[in-house]
C-alpha cells in the first residue's frame, strides 16, 4: 500500500449518511442508547462500504455503528480508513475484497437533512445544513478529495436496507428494554400536522405538570362536551367522558377517553371492587387512552417527531436524569371478538385525528379547572355532580401547517365541563 494516503488510486463517487437508528443498544454504562450508523455507498457500484479494524484505540472495532453521535473528526477518521482498508458489507459481495482507492467525490447526509432537496439537484451543492459537509471539507481536500457536498439519501435506501435489514437485526438478546410496535402519529394518522403535535404533546406535558391524580379520584369520569365546526354548514356536538388513570408514584398514569357515561361508569365502579355482571368489561371495546411512559416504551417515529419538532414534554418525577421525560402514548382499544369458540383478541391502533383533539381539548380543560380549584374530587370529596363550567381552549387539530411551513390554523373552542352523577349512569350525547 501507499505510504501515504493521498498516493492511493482515485476514482468513483461515495456517499456518506450518519443515520440515528432506531434502536437500542447497551451503552458503555449499560444504559440503552440509540447508537448512529455510518454507511458509506460507492455510487458507481452500489458497494456498502465499512474497514477493517485497526491496531489504534479509535479504529479498533472497524465498525460503522458507534455509541454516540459521531462528531466530524471521527467521521473523516472513519472515511480515511475505508479508503485504506476497505471491507466491503453486501452479502452478495461477501468474500470479495477491495482494493484501498479514494474517491473523487463525496456527499453528505445525515438523518435530518436526509430529505432535503429531493429530486432538485441545483440546490445540493449550496446546501451546508449537514454538519458533515464543512466539517470534514478541510481533512478531505488535505487527502486530494476536493469535490464535497451534500446530497439528499433515496428513501429506498432508508427504507429496504436500513429499516428492513440493519434495524431489525440490532436488538440485543433478553433486553429488558424496547418499543412499542405501532406506527408514528405523524405517519398514521390523516391530518397530524406538526402543528397539531405541538399542541398536543403540550397539552399533555401540562396535564403531568398539574398531577391530576392528587385532585381527582382515579377513573371518576369527566364529562366533557363542546360545538365541533367541520365546515361553515355542518357542525356537530362532540360529547365525551375521560378519567384520570393511575398515579405517578406507582409509575403508571395517564387519560382515559370512553364513548359512553354507562362505560366510564363501568370503569369507575371495577376500579373501586365493584365488578358488577359477567358483562363488566364489555363496554371497554372502544376505550383510548393516553398513558405516559419512557422513552423506551415509545415508536421511535414519535421520538424523532417530538426531537425534530422540538414538541413539549414533562420531565419524570423522581429522576435525577435531566433528560428523562414522560412520552404520552396515545392508544385506541378494540376487541375482536373470536368466530366459532376462538379467542377473543385485542386491536391496538392509533387515534384519528378528531380522537386526538378530544384528548387535546380534556386535557387542557382538566389543567384549566385544576388550577381554578373546581375540579378536586378525591378521597373523603369524591363529589357526586358538580358543574357545569366554561372553559376556552386552542386547538390546532385543524391545522393544515408542513415541515418548514409557515401557515397555522387556530381554533378556540368553549368546552362545558362537568362531574356527572356518580349514582346516575344515565344520558349520554354523540360521540366520534
Amino acid at each position: 500500500m501507499p505510504k501515504s494516503i493521498d498516493a492511493l488510486p482515485q476514482s468513483g463517487r461515495w456517499q456518506l449518511y450518519v443515520h440515528k437508528l432506531r434502536a437500542w443498544i447497551p451503552g458503555d454504562d449499560e444504559q440503552p442508547v440509540r447508537p448512529y450508523l455510518m454507511l458509506v455507498v460507492s455510487t458507481d457500484d452500489g458497494a456498502f462500504l465499512a474497514c477493517e479494524p485497526g491496531d489504534t484505540p479509535e479504529d479498533a472495532s472497524g465498525g460503522n455503528v458507534v455509541k454516540e453521535k459521531p462528531t466530524a473528526e471521527t467521521v473523516l477518521r472513519f472515511l480515511r480508513r475505508c479508503m485504506t482498508h476497505p471491507r466491503l458489507m453486501n452479502t452478495s459481495k461477501a468474500g470479495e475484497r477491495r482494493k484501498p482507492a479514494r474517491p473523487k467525490t463525496i456527499r453528505f447526509a445525515d438523518t435530518t437533512t436526509a430529505s432535503l432537496h429531493l429530486g432538485d439537484e441545483s440546490k445540493w451543492a449550496a446546501e451546508t445544513a449537514c454538519e458533515y459537509v464543512e466539517g470534514c471539507r478541510e481533512g478531505l481536500k488535505a487527502i486530494g478529495v476536493s469535490d464535497v457536498s451534500f446530497a439528499p439519501v433515496p428513501p429506498q435506501l432508508v427504507n429496504d436496507i436500513i429499516r428492513g435489514q440493519i434495524e431489525p437485526n440490532m436488538a440485543p438478546a433478553n433486553q429488558e428494554w424496547g418499543t412499542q410496535h405501532l406506527p408514528g402519529l405523524m405517519e398514521s394518522v390523516d391530518g397530524f400536522t406538526p402543528a397539531f403535535g405541538a399542541s398536543l404533546f403540550g397539552a399533555a406535558a401540562d396535564f403531568v405538570r398539574a398531577a391530576p391524580w392528587e385532585k381527582i379520584a382515579s377513573r371518576r369520569p369527566i364529562q366533557l362536551a363542546y360545538r365541533l365546526v367541520l365546515r361553515e354548514d355542518v357542525a356537530m356536538k362532540i360529547t365525551s367522558y375521560g378519567s384520570v388513570v393511575g398515579d405517578a408514584e406507582s409509575g403508571s398514569f395517564g387519560l382515559s377517553v370512553h364513548k359512553t357515561v354507562e362505560d366510564a361508569m363501568r370503569a369507575y365502579k371495577m376500579e373501586n371492587g365493584d365488578d358488577g355482571d359477567d358483562d363488566a368489561g364489555a363496554g371497554e371495546e372502544g376505550g383510548q387512552s393516553c398513558m405516559f411512559g419512557s422513552i423506551f416504551e415509545t415508536p421511535f417515529e414519535d421520538i424523532d417527531a417530538a426531537e425534530a419538532n422540538a414538541w413539549d414534554l414533562a420531565p419524570m418525577i423522581g429522576e435525577s436524569d435531566a433528560n428523562a421525560k414522560y412520552f404520552p402514548l396515545f392508544c385506541k382499544i378494540a376487541v375482536e371478538k373470536g368466530a366459532d369458540g376462538a379467542e377473543d383478541s385485542l386491536s391496538v391502533t392509533r387515534p384519528a385525528i378528531i380522537e386526538l383533539q378530544c384528548f387535546e381539548l380534556m386535557m387542557k380543560a382538566i389543567v384549566s379547572l385544576i388550577k381554578s380549584g373546581d375540579l378536586k374530587s378525591i378521597g373523603d370529596d369524591v363529589r357526586d355532580g358538580a358543574g357545569p363550567w366554561t372553559v376556552r381552549a386552542d386547538t390546532m387539530a385543524g391545522s393544515t401547517s408542513k415541515r418548514g411551513d409557515a401557515e397555522i390554523e387556530r381554533a378556540e373552542i368553549e368546552l362545558s365541563v362537568t362531574l356527572p352523577p356518580i349514582e346516575s349512569a344515565a344520558g349520554g350525547g354523540a360521540y366520534v
